[in-house]
């Protein structure tokens, strides 16, 4: 986490993208990533996982406390 929270996206508002699939409240949390070029890699890579035309979006990346 500490990786990816120091390569994040020097853009305001938002960490990193990840890929959404059409009709989703959320993106996919696995497919999280520091660039849009990784996340465009993965969409090419995955591509059986993603026929149903997977956006690439921006994500915000946030953390809460589950058990105290």
């Amino acid at each position: 986490m500490i990786s990816f929270l120091q390569h994040r996206s020097p853009r305001f508002g938002y960490d990193g993208w990840a890929l959404l699939i059409p009709g989703a409240a959320k993106p996919l949390e696995w497919t999280v990533c520091t660039t849009r070029a990784e996340c465009r890699r993965l969409r090419r890579d995955r591509g059986n996982l993603f026929e149903r035309g997977a956006q690439i979006v921006k994500v915000k990346v946030s953390v809460e406390v589950v058990d105290g």
